[in-house]
């Protein structure tokens, strides 16, 4: 059974975080992946295996998405730009097919790096989760 709660919750703190990422310095990348993938692993519970799938997957989408927004929004002129002054063929009109396998190849890099860092935050959260159920077993 899937955990939608804790795939949407993460996804969307991912997504909160990375867009306040553009105006607050250094939290974009580095924090906002791993917290989002910290509160996903943390509400799934279960195994380290459960909390990484859980914590890459709904992260991983999240940084899909938001780089793909990023690069239609502020990124295709700089797409464009790279393409025709890295790969000469785009000076022969292909610079639309290049500067569309920029993006995706962007985007798909973007997924795999913030799959990464909420695997490694989702990981936390379940160690997070059962430090907490330790804690709760000694207070009883």
């Amino acid at each position: 059974m899937v955990n939608w709660k804790a795939i949407g919750l993460g996804f969307i703190i991912t997504l909160v975080l990375a867009y306040l990422g553009r105006y607050i310095p250094h939290l974009d990348m580095p924090i906002a992946p791993i917290i989002g993938g910290i509160i996903s692993g943390y509400m799934v519970g279960g195994s380290y295996r459960d909390g990484g799938i859980y914590g890459g997957l709904s992260v991983g989408i999240a940084g899909f998405l938001y780089t793909m927004m990023v690069i239609l929004l502020t990124g295709i002129s700089l797409a464009t730009t790279v393409s025709m002054n890295i790969f000469p063929m785009a000076m022969n009109g292909e610079s639309g097919i290049v500067t569309a396998a920029i993006i995706i190849l962007g985007a798909l890099l973007a997924f795999s790096i913030y799959f990464i860092m909420g695997l490694i935050g989702g990981i936390i959260g379940i160690a997070i989760k059962e430090r907490n159920a330790e804690k709760q077993i000694f207070r009883s």
